[in-house]
């Protein structure tokens, strides 16, 4: 069979258009069609069905799928390994949150681009269960996160250091005469949470019901910029990275209260799967970031 009939399955399943995966590989929709349909003829399915306006898999489309992700994926994973090491041209898939996408991990990638400029690397930020996720089926090659240390038997885990968490609060605020907060302080006020699944709200909404705390309200968003902001304009206080705030610390944006005697804490890690290979340019990453100045304590 020609392997180019997966490529041309797996385009149309991304699309939901034999029209538009043509158009992506440069093919006829002629084409297309033909391709799709020989691999149905061969496996003896049906693999699309149309839904409005889109081809949706059948459940023996998801199940190929499945098994074509594999496939193409150790291919590629063979081209890497077998490429000349001097002029890497593969792809590099990294999952990591938002926080340390923006304040931590851009330098060792400008690092690796700078040692393989021909290298593309596809950097995702997602929620800490979604990336292990990802890591598992293969998404990702390897994903830096924020939370508490994993451990599975099917992942390989690399804490990299101790990431503080920071309660902060505008300048403006009631709290800034204050020497410290605990979580009964929290009890009056409007506390404002990233979205559900982040280990850092997680941490401290296990904390607000160790206490029985019931805060006066809640205001969620998904971005981190969009926190800090709503903080600057005393619409509420949040617990945040420390490295997410340094410049706004710096600059008297907003105000970090020690909270809980600093004992909040996550840690940085990088987490790949036990059976990936691990390509030179991957190595190279995870040794940058594992060498950080900082360490764990």
């Amino acid at each position: 069979m020609d392997l180019n009939y997966f490529y041309t399955f797996k385009e149309v399943a991304k699309w939901g258009s034999y029209t538009r995966a043509g158009q992506e590989l440069g093919y006829a929709q002629s084409s297309v069609t033909t391709q799709v349909k020989k691999l149905e003829d061969q496996y003896n399915v049906r693999l699309f069905e149309r839904s409005g306006q889109k081809m949706v898999l059948t459940q023996s489309g998801e199940d190929l799928l499945f098994y074509v992700e594999k496939i193409l994926g150790l291919l590629e994973e063979a081209s890497e390994r077998l490429a000349d090491e001097r002029n890497l041209r593969g792809t590099i898939r990294i999952g990591t949150v938002e926080s340390l996408a923006a304040y931590f991990i851009t330098p060792y990638i400008k690092a690796l681009k700078d040692q393989h400029p021909s290298l593309k690397i596809m950097l995702e930020a997602g929620l800490c269960p979604n990336l292990v996720q990802g890591i598992l089926e293969g998404k990702f090659d390897i994903a830096v996160l924020l939370d508490r240390i994993h451990s599975s038997a099917d992942l390989q885990v690399i804490p990299i250091r101790k990431e503080p968490m920071v309660m902060v609060a505008s300048p403006k605020h009631g709290w800034h005469n204050k020497s410290d907060v605990s979580a009964i302080d929290l009890k009056h006020e409007t506390i404002i949470l990233t979205e559900e699944g982040c280990p850092y709200r997680i941490l401290l909404e296990e904390l607000i019901v160790e206490q029985g705390i019931q805060p006066q309200s809640v205001i969620s968003f998904s971005s981190l910029e969009a926190i800090k902001q709503c903080v600057a304009d005393d619409l509420g206080v949040a617990l945040v990275p420390a490295i997410s705030v340094k410049e706004e610390l710096n600059s008297g944006k907003l105000l970090s209260i020690p909270f809980e005697g600093d004992r909040i804490h996550l840690y940085s890690q990088v987490i790949y799967s036990k059976k990936k290979y691990l390509s030179t340019p991957i190595r190279q990453l995870i040794e940058m970031i594992s060498e950080t100045d900082y360490q764990i304590n």
